[in-house]
């Protein structure tokens, strides 16, 4: 947001070219930085490993949790990503990164002493907008056995996003925080 916002000051006054290329270097910083949590998730996922199967299963409530903005106005607006499909993306994801064996599926199957069943919940997203970023959080419950693991997912640009975007690395990075929890690296 903070580059887009240095390329209209450029447009409107004729910025000489030591000055332009300044503003080149520190967007092209930005961008490399704004990527590293989620290689560092990358990277962290690749340790983490499961005695057992785990099957997520989406709470269907979870699609109530409507994105809550504070902060700075936006520039644009992206359509409401499908929270579903955009959780079932970040599982398998998850599952090509980690040493464990996880999958999505559609709905609770028979219990078995190898598979665990996690039913994921979106209880809360928040996107806070300043001016050279944004932060968005999701506060996750995994049910396991009828016990309830609170995790907040986040992600934090510094560049333009989406809901759809954020979303997914928000549902990556609480799904990798759970792991964390249940599993051992």
């Amino acid at each position: 947001m903070l580059f887009i916002l240095l390329l209209l000051e450029i447009v409107k006054k004729k910025i000489n070219r030591p000055s332009l290329n300044k503003i080149v270097c520190i967007g092209i910083v930005i961008l490399l930085s704004a990527c590293s949590s989620h290689k560092r998730i990358n990277k962290e996922a690749s340790k983490i490993r499961c005695n057992k199967t785990i099957h997520f299963i989406f709470d269907e409530d979870s699609n109530f949790a409507k994105i809550e903005y504070f902060g700075k106005e936006t520039i644009g607006d992206s359509p409401y990503p499908n929270y579903k499909n955009t959780f079932k993306n970040s599982i398998i994801e998850l599952n090509k990164i980690t040493n464990a064996e996880i999958e999505f599926k559609q709905k609770l199957g028979l219990p078995t002493k190898s598979v665990l069943q996690v039913i994921m919940k979106i209880e809360k997203i928040v996107w806070v907008i300043s001016r050279s970023s944004a932060v968005m959080t999701a506060d996750l419950s995994f049910y396991v056995d009828g016990e309830k693991i609170g995790v907040i997912g986040e992600n934090k640009v510094h560049w333009a996003g989406t809901k759809k975007g954020n979303l997914y690395k928000c549902l990556k990075n609480g799904t990798f925080n759970f792991l964390n929890v249940i599993c051992f690296k």
